[in-house]
């Protein structure tokens, strides 16, 4: 076949693949929100049937006959295609490795584990939910043997979710962050009283909670129109289509914070999924490059915007208005005080930023461990308490507030946790080169106009796709390759303010 008529039929495969990608994400989304108890089961056998066909299809001999068609004459393709060239053959020749008995496998004990996550988190209770993450920990690790990462396992599952991210690398960062952040935490807790956080320690009515949220999020310039905001027991957010993007919330009754910035968290990805271009839709180029980016983007809007004092200047009287007893008086420079008060806490989404790479940490080494095989299941909880209270200085009452609270290992999403840490790095740089490329943007978001940044982030980030890995997108974007000192002055910039350090 001739190149370029091997070249677009491996686009036309492609697209019918991201169809039945989005048909399992649309399944998905439906598990976490709407499925009765009862159907867990045949939701299991759903996924696993779809994701079966997805690999079969991918995998056709016929498929790696036009990838080498193309491959043999590069110089009928420009720079954009030979980058979906070199991202399809890439995935699929990582998909020719896995049986497909393996992939249904592994869709059906990731659909089990959740819903008994689910239950035992509700009680408590590791033991109930250890046999199914058992069984698909050992599926697992099982892949990325066969992957290739039999004597590096956590590197294997890092390439999942972080191209060219490696254990040994964040093991040298994460030692450097926690020497660098021990200091100024301790320091801001010795002067712990200089913030009074009981204003937005009360009770708010979670119809107002969300009306307040989705002003927030307009205002960042998520479209509602083409998504929309439901209720789950962990936020998440889920890019089914083009003009179809899901964010999910929960809400706490006493305390502001949690709902408020997790939709905003939610919503940061979803701009990035919003903002890929619609000509590279359901191409191998229109998917983000990387878990670290993605989360830069929910991290830049959660933190760097929504807990700055000139965004509390704009929506501090949004705020009192939602709220208008709760809040009667309060300032922006109270309430930003308030979400940005330091304190040990046990639950990592409700974190402060001081804290929040910390609680990253203990998933790392732990999650390390249990993939090494060095951990067992039954000790787990010990461990993850022994941990806890090593780098943060508290000890879970129970697994629900422990090794439980968290969503990802139940859908198979071990070696994920690194890049939320990788992401706050990113988001500090980013946001250091809107602020040089944008003229005043600081006053911009003072007067709640947040679509300048919106904009820089779509054109910066969002318009590549997945044409480069992270190191390199970030480098374009900022000048500079990947550093933590952004983000380590944002930090010291921030909390030297607030607690007169």
């Amino acid at each position: 076949m001739d190149a370029r008529a091997a070249y677009d039929d491996l686009l036309r495969r492609y697209a019918e693949l991201r169809d039945l990608t989005s048909a399992a994400a649309l399944l998905s989304w439906d598990q976490e929100t709407m499925l009765p108890k009862r159907g867990a089961a045949g939701r299991a056998r759903q996924l696993a049937t779809l994701a079966g066909l997805r690999h079969e299809r991918f995998i056709d001999p016929r498929v790696g006959e036009r990838i080498a068609e193309c491959e043999a004459a590069p110089g009928r393709f420009d720079e954009e295609e030979r980058a979906q060239l070199r991202e399809l053959a890439r995935d699929w020749r990582r998909a020719t490795k896995l049986p497909k008995e393996l992939v249904e496998e592994l869709a059906a004990a990731e659909s089990a584990a959740l819903e008994a996550w689910r239950d035992a988190r509700a009680r408590g209770d590791w033991k109930a939910f250890a046999p199914d993450f058992g069984r698909l920990l050992a599926l697992i690790r099982r892949k990325v043997a066969i992957l290739g990462f039999e004597k590096n396992p956590y590197d294997g599952l890092l390439d999942e979710y972080e191209r060219g991210a490696t254990e040994a690398a964040l093991e040298r960062l994460f030692a450097d962050l926690r020497a660098r952040l021990a200091p100024m935490v301790a320091a801001v807790l010795e002067r712990r009283d200089r913030v009074d956080a009981r204003v937005v320690r009360q009770r708010f009515d979670e119809a107002r909670q969300e009306e307040l949220a989705a002003t927030i999020v307009r205002a960042m310039g998520f479209d509602l129109e083409a998504g929309r905001i439901d209720r789950s027991s962990h936020p998440f957010c889920s890019g089914i289509a083009a003009g179809d993007v899901r964010l999910t919330r929960r809400f706490v009754a006493d305390d502001l914070r949690p709902a408020l910035f997790g939709v905003i968290h939610e919503a940061g990805h979803g701009l990035y999924e919003q903002g890929l271009p619609e000509r590279l839709d359901r191409t191998p180029l229109g998917e983000a490059c990387g878990l670290g980016v993605h989360e830069s983007q929910s991290r830049l809007w959660e933190n760097v915007v929504a807990r700055s004092l000139p965004f509390w200047r704009a929506f501090a009287p949004v705020a009192v208005r939602v709220f208008p007893e709760q809040l009667r008086g309060a300032t922006a420079e109270q309430l930003w005080r308030a979400v940005n008060q330091v304190e040990r806490s046990l639950i990592r989404v409700e974190a402060d930023e001081l804290t929040y790479n910390l609680h990253v940490a203990v998933r790392f080494e732990v999650e390390r461990a249990l993939v090494r095989g060095d951990l067992p299941l039954a000790d787990l909880p010990g461990a993850w308490n022994e941990t806890m209270q090593r780098l943060l200085g508290v000890t879970p009452a129970n697994d629900a507030e422990g090794c439980l609270q968290d969503i990802h290992w139940s859908m198979g999403a071990l070696g994920y946790f690194p890049t939320y840490t990788l992401g706050n790095l990113y988001a500090a740089q980013l946001f250091e080169a809107a602020q040089r490329e944008i003229t005043g943007l600081d006053a911009a978001i003072a007067r709640g106009e947040l679509l300048p940044l919106r904009d820089w982030l779509r054109a910066k980030v969002h318009a590549h796709g997945r044409r480069y890995e992270a190191s390199e997108l970030i480098e374009r974007a900022t000048g500079s390759p990947p550093t933590a000192e952004p983000f380590l002055r944002h930090l010291k910039t921030k909390f030297s303010a607030i607690y007169g350090l």
